[in-house]
């Protein structure tokens, strides 16, 4: 796979109302940054949702609607926050890259069932910083 040109990582943010933490904000545009400065296999599309007082999100926490198209070397999905736990964390950095990880690992999971050459190990060490609830931890 090292002949195809790098995919990029596309983090698109939806917040749900002004009454989302400034902290979360700006822990999510850390990530988002951190993870945008890697080179991928595929195109990834990630859509992030976070529910807030305005767009209220019921659902539990998690990726929804993953989808894997060959044909463009794309693999997208949308993650969206739960608006009452968004709203009452004391700690944005645990309830975020969590959850990030376990979508990106989940669309991982998606392309290499069917790409066969896919280096999903590989893949998954781009994002490992993010098992790390520190704020500052991002690859260098």
């Amino acid at each position: 796979m090292s002949a195809l040109l790098p995919g990029r990582l596309s983090f698109r943010t939806v917040y749900g109302g002004p009454a989302i933490p400034l902290d979360v904000i700006s822990e999510l545009t850390r990530i988002r940054a951190a993870l945008g400065r890697l080179e991928w296999q595929f195109d990834f599309d990630l859509f992030v949702t976070v529910g807030g007082d305005l767009t209220v999100v019921t659902e539990p926490t998690g990726l929804r609607r993953p989808r894997v198209m060959l044909a463009k070397r794309t693999v997208s999905g949308e993650l969206r926050f739960n608006s009452e736990e968004v709203l009452r964390t004391t700690d944005p950095a645990a309830l975020l890259r969590p959850a990030v990880r376990a979508a990106l690992d989940e669309l991982v999971t998606r392309v290499a069932a069917r790409v066969p050459d896919f280096d999903a190990e590989s893949e998954r060490a781009r994002f490992a910083f993010l098992r790390d609830t520190a704020s500052d931890a991002a690859p260098s």
